[in-house]
């Protein structure tokens, strides 16, 4: 709390001041802090998305995040819901959209099984969740199943368990997007140079079989 926040609170709270003012300050600084933590929205958006058999599609995202931050300090922000839709091209639009709650980071098609599929990477992968999930190593410090895969079946996503040989794959959906709003389709170029900024987790960057916490 700032010195002349401090100041107001204690003259609110003092004798010096009516007491219903003091019930009123209460609420309004109870009021702030809940406000610190809420829902944050990105998007809609529009990317280039590169498929492994090498085609190029663009697609269209949004995503809630929960935002829990401490007043006058660093925040996290946890995906509620992310949505996925194919708007180009024309033909593949009638791909249903895709909702997950959690971060994803692949989206893809599977030629042998003419399938489509998703991955997503569970933000918060170290939270009270995963424990009761029993996600967590025998240690409570690893998480073995951070990662959460989705498949088109009979024209509906459906969640299954993710297929052993998608680890180590590359991600190949934006996941810095700090210049969405400069583009009206973000290109890979773009993609490209804000996702290989190391100080991103490698896990959002490339599917990892564990989160250390």
């Amino acid at each position: 709390m700032t010195p002349i926040y401090r100041k107001f609170w204690q003259w609110l709270t003092s004798g010096d001041a009516p007491r219903y003012i003091g019930h009123i300050a209460f609420g309004a600084v109870t009021a702030i802090l809940l406000a610190a933590c809420g829902r944050s929205d990105v998007g809609p958006w529009k990317e280039e998305v590169k498929l492994s058999d090498g085609r190029i599609i663009v697609v269209e995202r949004f995503e809630t995040f929960e935002v829990k931050s401490p007043i006058g300090g660093p925040g996290s922000a946890f995906i509620e819901e992310a949505r996925i839709k194919i708007v180009w091209p024309v033909e593949l639009a009638t791909v249903p959209e895709l909702v997950m709650t959690y971060r994803p980071v692949i989206l893809d098609y599977d030629a042998v099984n003419n399938r489509w599929f998703a991955i997503g990477v569970d933000d918060d992968a170290c939270g009270s969740e995963p424990f009761k999930a029993g996600h967590m190593d025998s240690t409570g410090r690893v998480n073995l199943h951070p990662n959460f895969e989705f498949r088109l079946i009979d024209n509906n996503w459906r969640s299954v368990e993710m297929e052993l040989e998608r680890l180590g794959r590359p991600a190949n959906l934006l996941i810095r997007r700090s210049t969405v709003d400069q583009f009206e389709v973000v290109p890979l170029s773009e993609k490209a140079r804000q996702d290989s900024d190391t100080a991103l987790p490698k896990f959002y960057r490339q599917i990892q079989p564990y989160i250390s916490c």
